[in-house]
């Protein structure tokens, strides 16, 4: 009879750790996949024996049913689905944000490859919420759809912003850059583009993420990014060891998630 599968790596939070709070950001290591996508690809349309073996040890280290696992299509919009039909059905709705109550003993997920993936919880009700956010999502306000989601609650909400594409290597247009400056809060609006070089923008999506947390409620010491600090090693196009990074691999780059239960 087959064994439990072995846990893999993840990445945390302290907040939404202190909070009580099964959660976690997954990297490449610890799972099955094949070169180029080795070893732990999140990917739903690619191979599925892989995908349930990754899966599985992903469940064994976070502590939730795989069979539990929902996630959507994304399509770096705003909206948001709270999981209460089969996971195939889930899996074929387009959505950029998850969210789960507390006692539905659902885990919500979302995959990403440099765009910025977030999870929410609130202390108070036990709620709890993944989002993708790409910069075409953050534009369309997904982060603060999916706080309304979880409802009016404020004061108990923790999250986490995951591995991601780090200002280092995140160019775009300067129309692209300015789209995001103008969704980013005030307070922050002044760092959010690192610099300017012709018609090229160097721009920082953890702060426009981080800056549309705070202004729907959640306070800064209770936002971790993860991994802790900034330089080439957060950053998934440059750390190609530990990240998955469509920017540096294209079609040859797998897919990291982020998932978080309900109490």
């Amino acid at each position: 009879m087959r064994g439990a599968p072995p846990p893999l790596p993840v990445l945390r939070g302290n907040a939404l750790d202190s909070a009580g709070f099964r959660h976690g950001f997954s990297t490449r290591a610890g799972g099955v996949s094949a070169p180029p996508f080795d070893t732990c690809d999140f990917a739903l349309l690619r191979d599925p024996a892989a995908l349930r073996e990754n899966q599985a040890r992903l469940g064994a280290a976070v502590g939730f049913d795989p069979e539990r696992l929902f996630q959507a299509r994304q399509v770096h919009g705003a909206r948001v689905l709270e999981p209460l039909r089969p996971r195939d059905e889930i899996e074929a709705e387009e959505a950029d944000a998850l969210w789960a109550r507390a006692g539905s003993g659902a885990a919500v997920a979302v995959r990403v490859a440099d765009c910025v993936p977030v999870l929410v919880a609130c202390d108070a009700t036990g709620s709890v919420a993944a989002v993708h956010a790409g910069w075409r999502g953050v534009v369309a306000g997904v982060v603060g759809a999916a706080l309304d989601a979880l409802g009016p609650e404020r004061d108990g909400l923790v999250a986490a912003i995951g591995p991601c594409i780090g200002a280092c290597c995140f160019e775009v247009g300067v129309e692209v850059a300015e789209q995001i400056e103008r969704v980013t809060d005030a307070s922050a609006r002044d760092r959010v583009i690192r610099e300017r070089r012709g018609d090229k923008a160097w721009v920082d999506l953890r702060v426009a993420v981080r800056s549309q947390l705070v202004a729907a409620g959640v306070a800064h010491a209770r936002i971790d990014d993860v991994p802790s600090g900034a330089g080439p090693e957060a950053c998934s196009r440059c750390n190609a060891e530990a990240f998955y990074s469509y920017r540096r691999d294209g079609d040859d780059s797998g897919r990291l998630i982020a998932v978080i239960c309900p109490r």
